[in-house]
């Protein structure tokens, strides 16, 4: 072979030697541009989460900030309002004024007028029964002797309640910011589960107690007896509605436990009649003064709506808030729309309250909106609200 063919050979062998170099070294270029790329990658998602990272601790270190703010707003609204616990502490202080309370001229010569107009009252008095009633059964609660209906315990008396309930402390804090200082109405006063309490703490001065059930009445008259309360507390044997005359109620299966029937309900199987009086003919038979009234409560197991229409006179009294339960069913039970009820209270006052502590929307609200702040409860569900009158225009929120 000759020297020239050798030689060509030598440079073909070296040519190709550089050209697989240069491919090797372009793949090596190739992967480390990817690896670089790749890198960038990385420290682009590094330093994404570092800000993501410093932006949720930011967010941790405002909310915790937040929460601080919330609890010290939370814990000066525990310094501002009255607890439980405190009117509990200081019941048995003011149970110990009662003598003295009792022997106020004044109502002295109320209880005198009661008695002019109340037979049951009268009897009441009068009886010597070591019992009120043969259903009844006594209690000792927080300093204070209370008669209930037996079947009301449902056979067992739990520590610290009445009737299964225990005395309404909280509810009568949720009331005192427009009901407190003056006299009292309470229609449907069942054993006197809430007047008592409130004329005890001097939130009310007096407190008139109409309840019609025949059971709970005897129990009411022989709580304010036996507890001394005569004169500060003045019970009734009556319902209220929207007529003078009498009323059928219906027992639901145990004392203390009824309704009002509609008069388009017949049959008189397991029922009763009682008087019945208008709130306007109830105030002006005890001569009550509605210039000293403050509060009126208002549980009559859906007859609401008659007491309404029975006291235009006493619904001219601006000054005084109304506590009123109202369970739609119950009021169509007895004849009557609760929208019909709705309007009547529109027209009669400017704010209300839902007592419920659960209840949807603002707690203050203006009577307006009566009708669709109580959608809630329909159909079967019931609630208590305040209602009032204020001087102003309708607040927004509280």
């Amino acid at each position: 072979m000759s020297t020239s063919v050798v030689r060509r050979l030598m440079w073909r062998l070296r040519g190709s030697r550089s050209q697989e170099d240069d491919r090797r070294k372009a793949a090596a270029a190739r992967r480390v541009a990817q690896a670089r790329a790749q890198i960038r990658k990385w420290k682009a998602r590094v330093t994404d989460g570092i800000a993501r990272e410093q932006a949720l601790v930011a967010r941790a270190k405002a909310a915790e900030q937040a929460l601080e703010r919330v609890k010290h707003r939370v814990a000066v609204a525990q310094r501002e309002t009255p607890s439980v616990e405190a009117l509990e502490q200081t019941f048995s202080h003011r149970l110990r004024t009662l003598p003295a309370r009792v022997g106020d001229r004044s109502q002295v010569g109320q209880e005198a007028q009661l008695l002019k107009v109340s037979a049951s009252y009268r009897a009441a008095l009068e009886s010597v029964a070591d019992s009120p009633d043969p259903t009844a059964r006594r209690l000792q609660l927080d300093g204070l002797t209370w008669w209930v209906p037996v079947k009301a315990l449902k056979n067992r008396v739990a520590p610290g309640r009445v009737g299964g309930q225990r005395l309404p402390y909280r509810g009568i804090l949720q009331t005192r910011g427009v009901a407190t200082g003056g006299i009292m109405l309470d229609l449907g006063a069942n054993v006197g589960r809430m007047a008592i309490p409130r004329v005890i703490l001097g939130d009310a001065t007096v407190a008139y107690c109409a309840e019609p059930d025949p059971v709970s009445f005897a129990c009411l008259a022989r709580n304010v007896i036996d507890n001394r309360l005569r004169g500060l507390v003045l019970p009734d044997q009556t319902a209220i509605g929207d007529r003078d005359g009498s009323v059928r109620l219906l027992r639901a299966g145990m004392p203390s436990s009824f309704r009002v029937l509609s008069d388009a309900v017949d049959g008189t199987e397991n029922t009763v009649d009682v008087p019945c009086t208008t709130l306007d003919t109830w105030v002006e038979r005890l001569q009550i003064d509605l210039e000293a009234v403050t509060f009126i409560k208002v549980d009559v197991e859906g007859f609401e709506r008659r007491v309404v229409a029975g006291a235009r006179r006493v619904l001219q009294y601006s000054h005084i808030a109304w506590q009123m339960e109202i369970k739609p069913a119950g009021l169509r039970a007895a004849g009557d729309d609760p929208q019909e009820l709705y309007a009547d209270l529109r027209s009669a006052f400017s704010h209300f309250i839902d007592l419920n502590r659960e209840a949807p929307g603002r707690r203050l609200r203006p009577t307006e909106e009566l009708s669709d702040a109580l959608r809630y409860i329909e159909p079967r569900d019931k609630t208590d609200i305040l209602l009032f009158s204020g001087a102003g225009p309708a607040a927004g929120s509280v």
